[in-house]
């Protein structure tokens, strides 16, 4: 039997994406289900686009006219099967396959490939010609989403959240968390999203992310800070939840895909969905997600040439003011002592390097809060 590589599929006889098995023929594509081929296609009947903000995934749709039985797409993204795949189809999709790692598209092809993609998925879905779409994995459905698409879900989440909260509207407090946002993604790979920073006049010791780079920062967190570095590790933390795209992937798992794809492309009611966004604040990160966060977060530290170390002695300050009762931003974090002492290890373990510190007066940060 030819070799088996994992992929995703998508059927019209079962609710969700479905994985299964892809083993390559002659002239042939088969794809496996748990109970055996559920598909064969031919590789001339087929269309591959690469798809995903960073085109590492191919989708694979029977051409229109083709037959195509139960399967209506799959999607590609294991090495090995788009380099078998690449040997057996001829130009130009053979160059289409190959240019996925190589990132050979165009910035602006790029961006509007993937767009015109999911929102054609979007309008299947809608429509219910495609109906597996609304219930895409979290992961696929981050991965279609553009970052322009996201930004404006983002946007208008943003807009809700604050609607009924006072905001900071300039002055030292806001310069500083935009200057330390703006020193932070200077050093990431932020892959075509901009930061938005919003200050809100709340006691809350928090800081949270929505979708498509709005950063949301309580009072109460800048005036426990004991200096800028300490809250630059928190905003690691949360710069990172939206980089690897966390806000979007909880969302999906809260309302489903097709709300969040059919308000994201206009397709559906974004306002209601928007008029839910304390519900997805109130939403628990997994742990993967906020392992991922602190590992990647402190990273991102180290290289905008700011002591890695800082975002655990925020945390260890916090733990140590509220012994009877942790703070907002603790509190949310489950498992807070073994997260520390890991995120004290990964900082330890960074190569020593020079540090820039912030130039922000942290005092006169706090004192333009006012009292408490």
């Amino acid at each position: 039997m030819a070799e088996a590589f994992p992929a995703v599929c998508f059927r019209d006889d079962l609710p969700g994406s479905c994985p299964c098995t892809v083993s390559l023929r002659d002239a042939t594509l088969v794809i496996h289900g748990s109970d055996g081929p559920v598909a064969t296609w031919r590789y001339d009947a087929l269309g591959y686009e690469p798809t995903g903000d960073e085109r590492a995934w191919l989708l694979v749709t029977p051409r229109q006219g083709s037959p195509s039985g139960p399967v209506t797409a799959l999607v590609a993204r294991d090495p090995a099967l788009l380099a078998a795949l690449a040997e057996r189809v001829g130009e130009p999709d053979r160059s289409t396959i190959t240019g996925l790692a190589a990132g050979r598209h165009a910035l602006a092809r790029r961006h509007w490939r993937s767009l015109g993609l999911f929102a054609v998925a979007a309008a299947l879905a809608l429509a219910g010609g495609w109906w597996a779409v609304t219930n895409l994995a979290p992961e696929v459905a981050a991965e279609l989403m553009p970052v322009e698409t996201e930004r404006q879900l983002g946007s208008a989440l943003a807009t809700a959240f604050l609607a009924d909260k006072e905001t900071v509207p300039a002055g030292p407090a806001v310069a500083a968390v935009e200057g330390i946002v703006a020193r932070l993604a200077a050093a990431a790979d932020t892959r075509g999203t901009t930061f938005t920073v919003h200050v809100v006049d709340d006691p809350q010791v928090n800081a949270l992310a929505l979708p498509g780079g709005q950063i949301v920062v309580f009072t109460g967190l800048l005036r426990e800070a004991g200096s800028a570095e300490e809250v630059a590790g928190v905003l690691a933390h949360e710069i990172q939840h939206v980089l690897r795209r966390h806000a979007i992937k909880r969302l999906v798992q809260q309302f489903g895909s097709a709300a969040v794809i059919g308000a994201a492309t206009g397709g559906g009611n974004l306002g209601r969905l928007a008029g839910r966004a304390g519900e997805l604040v109130q939403l628990s990160y997994g742990r993967d997600q906020e392992s991922e966060a602190d590992r990647e977060g402190i990273a991102l530290l180290h290289r905008a040439g700011l002591p890695p170390e800082s975002m655990t002695s925020f945390f260890e300050r916090l733990r140590r003011m509220a012994p009877d009762g942790l703070p907002e931003l603790l509190a949310t974090h489950p498992d807070t002592g073994r997260r520390i002492e890991e995120a004290r290890r990964l900082a330890a373990a960074l190569p020593k390097a020079d540090r820039v510190p912030l130039a922000i007066d942290w005092d006169d940060v706090r004192a333009s809060l006012g009292p408490r």
